[in-house]
């Protein structure tokens, strides 16, 4: 809450009193009393307001210590300052204590106040300065959705996000959407600089690609020309083999016939010997019968 916002508060508040205040005697006791809690809330409110705006000056010239002290007591007396907040991240952040700082821009942000979206820009580039880059993007988006000084700003940072996550082609489409709204922008020449290199290596990551997918594809049809030459190499190697094996049943068919015709021709000529061999020794024995009678 500002001054004018504090003292229009008090301004309706004595009103109210006014209103409801009984004549006579008693009501002036009530009034002492309103007039008591009035000055109390102002005597904080105003405490509070020179802590903050001396915490602010220690913070302009460069006195941290004393600023982080000043501005932590005028948070302290006004808990919804939401200023003293942003710029006790801001001074833990620049001492290195990165978790204060995200606490005190959270505890900011949670306020709602004045500065929500300074607070949620801060809060982003520490998570984004962090590595943090989908917390960071996330709130880089969230401050995208209304036109502003942040918005402009979250569209360079969520660009610089992007090629930090290699997201080359989004990163390119928000530095041109950042040149649109900021046409003037002292970053033009890096940023062309930024969006030519971009496309370059996003050519040679395609052509990279391309060669790799033919890289494969000719490994792959090669393999399955030797799986084809090895196929065929085993069904003519299969072929040869039956081709032999009945050349060699043919053969053994051929000798087996040769060897019963042999056999059947020696047994017909043992046959007739035995024949002859009989009858002759009939003969011979009848010669000797013969031979006796005489």
């Amino acid at each position: 809450m500002d001054k004018e916002g504090f003292f229009l508060y008090v301004n309706n508040l004595n009103s109210f009193n006014e209103s409801v205040k009984p004549k006579g005697g008693p009501g002036c006791m009530v009034n002492k009393g309103f007039l008591t809690i009035v000055f109390l809330l102002l005597s904080t409110f105003l405490q509070g307001a020179d802590f903050y705006e001396t915490g602010l000056n220690d913070f302009r010239e460069g006195r941290t210590d004393q600023a982080v002290l000043n501005l932590e007591k005028a948070l302290q007396n006004d808990p919804v300052n939401d200023s003293a907040c942003l710029y006790l991240g801001i001074l833990y952040q620049n001492k290195g204590d990165l978790s204060r700082a995200e606490s005190y821009y959270s505890r900011g942000r949670d306020i709602r106040g004045s500065q929500y979206e300074n607070l949620t820009f801060n809060l982003a580039n520490l998570y984004f300065n962090g590595k943090r880059y989908d917390q960071a993007s996330s709130l880089y988006e969230m401050l995208l959705q209304s036109p502003g000084e942040q918005r402009t700003a979250s569209l360079l940072n969520l660009a610089n996000l992007s090629v930090a996550t290699a997201s080359y082609d989004a990163a390119i489409d928000l530095y041109l959407d950042y040149l649109m709204e900021d046409p003037e922008t002292n970053q033009r020449e890096n940023i062309e600089k930024m969006i030519s290199l971009l496309r370059k290596t996003l050519d040679e990551r395609e052509a990279r690609k391309l060669a790799e997918e033919q890289r494969i594809q000719q490994e792959r049809e090669l393999a399955e020309q030797k799986e084809l030459e090895e196929k065929q190499r085993l069904e003519e190697e299969a072929r040869q083999k039956l081709l032999a094996e009945q050349k060699r049943l043919e053969e053994e068919a051929k000798q087996k016939a040769l060897l019963e015709d042999i056999l059947n021709s020696l047994s017909n000529s043992g046959k007739e010997t035995r024949s002859i061999t009989a009858e002759s020794e009939q003969l011979k024995e009848e010669f000797e019968e013969s031979g006796l009678d005489d």
